[in-house]
C-alpha cells in the first residue's frame, strides 16, 4: 500500500542525504580531483620544460663536442704542418752541411794533390839538376854549367807554378 507520509519522509530523507553527500562528499572529492588535475598539469608542464632544457643542454653539449673536435683537428693539422716544416728544414740543413763537407774535402784533395805534384816536380828537378851536374861537370866549363843550371831552374820554376 502506498503511504503518502512514508513517501514524503523518504523523499525528504533522500534530499537531506543527497545534500549531505554533496556538501561533504562530492565537493571535497571534486576539490581533491581538481587539485590532482592541477598537480598533474603542473608536473606535465615541468616535465616539458625540463625536457626542453635537456634538449637545449644536449644541443649545447653537441656543439661543444663538435667545437672540441674541430679544435683538435686544427691542432693536429698545425702540428703536422710544423713537423713537415721542421723535417724540410732539417733535410735542407743536412744537405747544406753535406755539400759543405764535400766542398771542403774536394778543396783538401786538390790542395794535397797540388802539394804532392809540386813535391814530385821538386824532386824531379833536384834529381835532374844533380844528374845533369854530374854529367856536365866533366864536359862543360863552369860558366856554361851555371847558365844551364839557371835555365833549368827557370824552366822548372815555370813548370811548377
Amino acid at each position: 500500500m502506498f503511504e503518502t507520509g512514508t513517501f514524503v519522509v523518504s523523499i525528504v530523507t533522500f534530499l537531506i542525504l543527497f545534500w549531505l553527500i554533496q556538501r561533504f562528499g562530492f565537493k571535497p572529492l571534486a576539490n581533491i580531483m581538481e587539485q590532482r588535475r592541477l598537480h598533474v598539469e603542473k608536473q606535465i608542464s615541468d616535465a616539458e620544460q625540463q625536457r626542453a632544457e635537456a634538449e637545449k643542454l644536449l644541443a649545447e653539449q653537441r656543439a661543444l663536442l663538435e667545437q672540441a673536435r674541430q679544435d683538435a683537428r686544427n691542432l693536429l693539422d698545425a702540428a703536422r704542418a710544423r713537423a713537415d716544416e721542421q723535417a724540410r728544414s732539417i733535410i735542407a740543413e743536412a744537405q747544406a752541411e753535406s755539400q759543405r763537407l764535400l766542398d771542403e774535402a774536394r778543396q783538401l784533395i786538390e790542395r794535397e794533390r797540388t802539394e804532392a805534384l809540386n813535391a814530385a816536380l821538386q824532386q824531379v828537378a833536384e834529381i835532374t839538376v844533380e844528374l845533369t851536374s854530374k854529367l856536365l861537370r866533366n864536359h862543360v866549363s863552369e860558366t856554361v854549367h851555371k847558365e844551364m843550371l839557371q835555365e833549368a831552374e827557370k824552366q822548372l820554376g815555370e813548370l811548377v807554378c
